[in-house]
């Protein structure tokens, strides 16, 4: 398998989550809400997804939509949920924290989740154990973590 393109991908998102909460949280400040924020950045979203998947022509039909949200864990839908809390975190937190701060602890948080999720093989992730090697890194993890937060 060709890794070019997701780990470009990872790159770019890794950048688009670093300067989104700076816009965001200016937005916040201009519109005095963070909650506001955070609804025009999901609905800005949303419209862009929207245009990107008429493009690609993956629209889907109203009928088959509604069956397929019936057959779904209720639990499915809390996908939303959590971007709204890290948007929102992000807004309001990372122009106290600082933009290398946030990340660093958002990113932190990320990695202890992922390997217990894949210790677990949990929500679709293939089981994986927790290594020697993932261990350092979230030693190293949580070193740089603090340094960023000291420095």
């Amino acid at each position: 398998m060709n890794l070019f393109l997701p780990v470009i991908f990872a790159l770019l998102s890794g950048l688009a989550m670093s300067i989104q909460p700076g816009i965001n949280s200016i937005l916040g400040k201009n519109i005095e809400s963070p909650w506001l924020a955070s609804t025009i950045s999901f609905f800005v979203g949303t419209v862009a997804l929207g245009i990107i998947t008429f493009a690609l022509g993956e629209m889907k039909s109203t009928s088959f939509l509604l069956e397929t949200i019936k057959e779904q864990p209720w639990w499915i839908w809390i996908g939303g949920f959590l971007g709204a809390i890290v948007v929102t975190s992000s807004l309001v937190f990372a122009p106290k924290l600082g933009a290398t701060s946030w990340i660093a602890l958002f990113l932190l948080g990320q990695v202890v989740t992922s390997i217990l999720l894949e210790k677990w093989g949990a929500l679709g992730f293939p089981e994986k154990p927790i290594s020697a090697q993932k261990v350092v890194g979230l030693v190293l993890l949580i070193l740089s973590a603090w340094l960023v937060r000291k420095g």
